[in-house]
């Protein structure tokens, strides 16, 4: 029988579970459950660089909920690895804070913000239709960082982890707490200055399409397909760029509280997402992409794959 191997991407907004087992046929992994909790870790760390405790608080309840449905699905402790990414990378308790978890019996691990992109690239590459040539940029925006990869086929040609997530542009760019439009300007200029190394390294490989990872990319995926509720998000599909577009307006235009309430939003999504489309926006209008695609795999799924070997 498959050994069932668990892993938790410890984000600095959200925290992720993934429970599964490997497959034969392509892309080698059957998906036993999966969840998301919004944790927000990052929410006060990025002020004051401490992990509080409140968000401790948060934390160990959803892995305590997480280590048991692990077990429900077959995983032994051992096979849980729990992985600490952007906030606990940079917070002066993270490392107190995987001790925590290591208490618990789970596994813990801090990784850099290019091992993550390595990790991000593997998942990537095994939802993609099979061959997959074009020259790609992937895009994982998460709570603290967000990692780029370039890639065609089988070489990546550059990765860098850049520390202007959502949950760090809310924490610079807002107003009263929530996004406000009046920050447009500054923000694009500041997101515009902040990606300057990958921006260059795209000038050189001239990528065809954006794909994004996870996060705020299955919340497009989400508004997009609102209509059809009982619609599943694929391991990696095409998205609309106009629509992205018109829903960026829409997002923009409308107070935190319509937010939550758009057609297919979750509504711990409502307070960054403007943040992400802004990333997201500067990067298609400074790359010149106008192909824009979403993949359901990042950083877990990449971890397991990695433990297929």
């Amino acid at each position: 029988m498959a050994q069932v191997i668990s892993v938790v991407d410890l984000g600095t907004n959200t925290f992720q579970l993934l429970v599964a087992q490997a497959l034969s046929v392509f892309p080698g992994i059957e998906i036993l459950y999966q969840s998301q909790v919004p944790v927000t870790l990052g929410k006060g760390a990025m002020e004051t660089g401490e992990i509080q405790p409140d968000a401790m608080v948060r934390a160990m309840r959803a892995l305590v909920d997480f280590k048991a449905k692990a077990i429900e699905f077959g995983s032994t402790p051992e096979q849980i690895m729990c992985i600490g990414t952007s906030i606990i990378r940079r917070a002066s308790n993270g490392h107190a804070f995987m001790s925590k978890i290591e208490e618990m019996g789970m596994r813990a691990r801090v990784i850099s913000g290019l091992e993550e992109a390595d990790l991000i690239h593997q998942g990537i590459v095994r939802s993609l239709p099979q061959p997959w040539e074009k020259r790609s940029l992937v895009m994982d925006i998460g709570g603290g960082s967000v990692e780029f990869i370039l890639f065609e086929g089988a070489r990546v040609e550059f990765k860098i982890s850049l520390e202007v997530g959502g949950l760090q542009l809310l924490s610079l760019f807002h107003v009263h707490g929530i996004y406000e439009k009046e920050v447009n300007a500054e923000l694009d200029l500041f997101i515009e200055r902040e990606l300057a190394p990958i921006l260059e390294a795209c000038a050189r490989f001239m990528p065809e399409i954006l794909i994004g990872a996870a996060g705020a990319f299955e919340t497009l995926w989400d508004l997009e397909h609102a209509s059809e509720s009982d619609r599943k998000i694929p391991p990696s599909e095409s998205l609309n760029i106009n629509q992205f577009y018109a829903q960026k307006a829409i997002v923009e235009n409308c107070s935190f509280e319509d937010r939550k309430n758009i057609p297919g939003m979750k509504a711990f999504r409502a307070g960054i997402l403007p943040y992400a489309n802004a990333l997201i926006a500067v990067v298609l209008r400074k790359t010149g992409i106008s192909e824009l695609r979403v993949s359901s795999f990042s950083l877990k799924e990449g971890y397991w794959f990695s433990q297929q070997a």
